[in-house]
């Protein structure tokens, strides 16, 4: 890997503050198991790479009236032990205990898994894409099995890898910036959007090269939440397909949901027309069915992964039968 300066940052204001004089060429590292990779791969070259872990009070999960707070340095392994969420919003720390391996979980963030970059091949081995400087997606006509959308995209294909990002999609997260110019709360959808130019950056979410994630809230409160993942190894891999549902049941009838899905598009994916199916009524396997149809009803495979079609339908059938009760 090239040299590039290591800066500890002490608090938020030293990390924006160094952030700021390197532009485009700085990074920002949390468990830095995305970040090292690329750096070794030559995908991105840095000059300069903002440590935040050392920050102090950016490690947290804390209940509250208005939802729950979690702080962007909490590791994948508190998440999925907190008993604030196992017993509260189960969807996420489910989600976060089937992050890779053990070993992972105790490095990596909520932080870093949301803003990790796709693991496209294509990417990883060197082909000149969109997102190395090239002009044509290769998934578009190559081997999009594991990491290609059946949601679309726009220039870049490679589907979004986070467990955390569907999960947090069902719970309405807000994800909370600084930068700077001050703070801000994002939305996740518009956090996470599907591939940007940010700058000459193509990117899967919305952040500026001088902001760096602080906090993300929870505000939606579900009585029953669940996250099903299917992927080609126990661990290690990242989702062939994956769903998230929370739901608020009452006597048995079903008044408000989430449903979002990762794995298969560039951003997690939501189906509003599949949660107005469900609401208001007992969820059966005739409307899970259903559901399931409508909720994919505007998949676009590409040349290799049509079984991820499938294969979504029968988690969501499966989520909402298990939530339903």
């Amino acid at each position: 890997m090239k040299n590039f300066e290591h800066v500890s940052a002490t608090s938020v204001e030293h990390a924006l503050s160094t952030l700021a004089k390197y532009g485009p060429e700085g990074r920002v590292m949390a468990g830095g198991q995305d970040l090292l990779f690329r750096i070794k791969k030559y995908i991105v070259q840095p000059r300069c790479v903002v440590d935040i872990k050392t920050i102090p009070g950016l490690s947290y999960v804390r209940p509250g009236a208005d939802g729950l707070r979690i702080g962007a340095l909490t590791t994948l392994s508190e998440i999925a032990s907190s008993p604030h969420l196992r017993n509260g919003c189960s969807v996420l720390a489910q989600a976060a205990g089937l992050v890779a391996s053990p070993q992972i979980r105790n490095l990596g963030t909520i932080g870093g898994n949301l803003c990790q970059d796709v693991w496209c091949w294509y990417l990883q081995d060197g082909f000149s894409c969109w997102k190395s400087g090239g002009k044509f997606c290769d998934l578009a006509a190559g081997d999009s099995r594991y990491y290609g959308s059946i949601m679309g995209g726009h220039l870049c294909l490679s589907n979004h890898p986070s467990d955390l990002a569907p999960a947090l999609a069902a719970l309405d997260a807000q994800i909370h910036v600084a930068s700077p110019r001050g703070k801000r709360s994002v939305p996740i959808f518009e956090f996470l959007p599907g591939h940007q130019w940010v700058g000459e950056t193509l990117q899967s979410h919305s952040l500026q090269p001088d902001e760096i994630v602080t906090q993300i809230e929870a505000p939606f409160r579900p009585t029953r939440s669940i996250y099903l993942k299917s992927a080609p190894r126990k661990s290690w891999d990242f989702a062939l397909s994956s769903v998230a549902v929370s739901v608020v049941m009452d006597n048995g009838i079903c008044k408000d949901l989430r449903i979002a899905f990762g794995g298969i598009a560039t951003h997690p994916y939501r189906s509003p027309d599949a949660e107005a199916l469900i609401k208001g009524n007992k969820i059966t396997e005739a409307l899970a069915a259903e559901a399931a149809e409508t909720a994919l009803s505007k998949a676009k495979p590409l040349k290799m992964n049509g079984y991820k079609l499938d294969l979504s339908k029968v988690l969501l059938r499966r989520a909402l039968m298990a939530v339903g009760g």
